[in-house]
Parts: C-alpha cells; structure tokens; sequence
C-alpha cells in the first residue's frame, strides 16, 4: 500500500511535472513564436526606407507627426518670405525652420542624394510684430525681423513607391496654427505643394540652395585669431 501511494504521488508528481515542463514549452514556444512577428511587425513599414526614423502611416494611409523632431532631428536652414516684403500678403509668412532627420543628413552629406524615407519637416514660425513700414522691428542688434510664435508645420516624404506622380515626394500639412498641430494628416493634391516643387526646385524636388551653407560640412578649424571677423 506504501508502495502503491508512492507511486502514485510519483506519478502525480510526475504528471505536474510534465504539464509544467509542457505549460513552459507552450508559452517558450509562443514567444519564439512571437518574435519573429514583432520584429516584422517593427521592420515592416521601414523595409523600403533606407532612415531608422522612418515615415509611419495610419491604417487610413495618413502620415503620423514625427514627435522630438525639434530634439533629435538635425535643423538645415530657415528661409523666411515676411508679409511686408510681399504687397502685404506672402503665402508663407513666417520664418520656415526646416528639420531632417540626422541619418537622411548624414546619407545625403555622403552621396548628394536624399535616401528613401527621408522626411523634409517645415516648422512655421511668425515674426514678432513689428512696427517698421515694412513689418520689421528694432531691437538692439538692428532692424529686422526676429522669431515669433510657431503657426504650424509641413512635411514632405520621399517614397518613390507612393508618390510617383510628383517626382518620388508626398505633401503633408498638420495645420497652420498655432500648436497642438494635427497628429496625422492625408497627402496634399499635387497642385497645392508637389506643383511648385516640380516647377522650381533645383535638386530632387528641395530648394537644396537654401539649405547648403548647412548641409556642406565646415572646413577644418585654423589657428586664426577667433576675435578677427575680417
């Protein structure tokens, strides 16, 4: 009989045993399982893109606002066309803060060519007001126009595969507002964004010259005096 219990309870114990050691195999096996499509799932929307920061789209095909751009992303250059250079009204008023994301601007110094996935992001920023005839203002440095509130953002995307109809690039606007911008926005019509682009940029659809004393890299330091500006 004392047999018997014991081997009962070895085989009890042995059974607990096998359903643990199988329970384990289970959830091993799910999570080898699982991590083959995670990673898809991460790579997925970034296979085509040659970016680690790569463009994300809704399920609806809108493109998502990249967060920290103004943290993490590397600023090329800030062109601005005021309202009272214009007659009064300028399309885009404010100074145009324009972001890259580093590894599209390391990419770019290396090749002169912007890789898949690069994103162009447009942070408006008005001036302050002014009261010079032409909107500018003085302020201890001189006259002209000095950086105001932030009034909205633009991205454009190169994707050759979404956007062959405008030269490889899609057109996105989040609002021209003051923050919070929209979170994701739908491409804009070819005519609004992608035309003049098409018309007038002079290296793959980027007003590349504005942003070359930036994209160049600086020549080597010399032993100069620092204080001679001549």
């Amino acid at each position: 009989m004392l047999g018997m219990k014991i081997k009962k309870g070895i085989t009890r114990k042995g059974r607990l045993l096998g359903l643990g050691t199988i329970g384990v195999l289970l959830i091993g096996g799910g999570l080898l399982a699982n991590k083959p499509e995670s990673a898809a799932a991460e790579k997925g929307p970034q296979a085509k893109y040659d970016v680690e920061v790569a463009p994300k789209w809704t399920d609806a095909g809108e493109l998502m606002l990249p967060g920290n751009f103004r943290e993490d992303w590397v600023f090329i250059g800030s062109p601005i066309t005021p309202d009272g250079l214009n007659g009064g009204h300028a399309n885009f008023p404010e100074f145009h803060n324009v972001y890259v994301q580093r590894e599209a601007f390391i990419k770019y110094r290396k090749t002169n060519k912007w890789p898949e996935g690069t994103m162009m992001l447009k942070e408006l920023q008005r001036t302050s007001p002014g009261d010079g005839p032409n909107g500018s203002k003085t302020e201890p440095s001189g006259t002209g126009y000095f950086p105001g509130g932030p009034n909205g953002v633009d991205i454009s995307v190169k994707d050759s595969t979404k956007f062959p109809k405008s030269k490889n690039w899609g057109f996105f606007n989040f609002g021209h507002h003051k923050p919070p911008y929209a979170a994701s926005a739908k491409e804009q019509p070819l005519a609004k964004c992608a035309g003049c682009h098409i018309a007038n940029a002079p290296e793959d659809m980027v007003y590349v010259d504005f942003y070359k004393p930036i994209l160049d890299p600086l020549p080597a330091p010399t032993n100069t005096d620092a204080g001679n500006d001549k």
